[in-house]
């Protein structure tokens, strides 16, 4: 009987790890994609998780801060590169997440912990999106506000726009002596490290 029960538990978890091993490698051949399309999700991936970090950096009190008036504040900075997101996506050909109001996504919420999901939901679906497309596809025209550009053209936009957002997320959180983990994590190890 404990024989039996040992058979049925060992199976039970060789089949939960094949599960877990199918989800990690989807996840992983995402991001070992080759071309352009690999270089984006790979670059933009690594600026969400820096994203998310700043977000969760910057206090609460701070997101209402601006640097003059008529700019954006912390709060509208970090929903910017969720609204730039959106509309490279959408000019690409992909489908916005329902609920999404692209015109009012800046001025939505000044609440740190729904300006993260709002930044990781974006992120992920225009990694999803470009990660779903056909070498084909990166040679489709499309207008971008009256613009004719290909598809390909328009991934490396949103790269080229999700680094512009994050340094000028990171100016804001250096104005408010706020320092990116990143940064800080080098800085320790730099201190850590033995002396010559």
């Amino acid at each position: 009987m404990q024989s039996l029960n040992f058979r049925r538990g060992s199976m039970l978890f060789l089949l939960l790890m094949i599960v877990a091993a199918g989800a990690l490698a989807q996840m992983h051949d995402m991001k070992m994609m080759k071309g352009v399309k690999g270089s984006f999700v790979r670059f933009s991936s690594a600026t969400e998780e820096q994203f998310v970090s700043l977000v969760n950096a910057v206090p609460q009190e701070k997101y209402n801060w601006r640097p003059a008036e008529g700019v954006r504040s912390i709060a509208e900075s970090f929903l910017h590169v969720a609204s730039g997101n959106y509309i490279t996506l959408k000019t690409m050909g992909g489908k916005v997440p329902d609920g999404i109001d692209m015109m009012k996504l800046e001025q939505s919420t000044s609440d740190k912990a729904k300006i993260s999901q709002e930044v990781k939901k974006s992120f992920k679906a225009i990694n999803e999106y470009v990660a779903s497309l056909s070498d084909a596809d990166l040679t489709r025209e499309v207008d971008f506000f009256g613009n004719k550009m290909s598809v390909g053209d328009m991934v490396m936009f949103s790269s080229n726009h999700q680094h512009e957002t994050l340094g000028q997320a990171i100016a804001y959180a250096r104005m408010n002596n706020v320092v990116p983990s990143w940064t800080a994590m080098r800085e320790e190890r730099i201190k850590e490290a033995p002396k010559k």
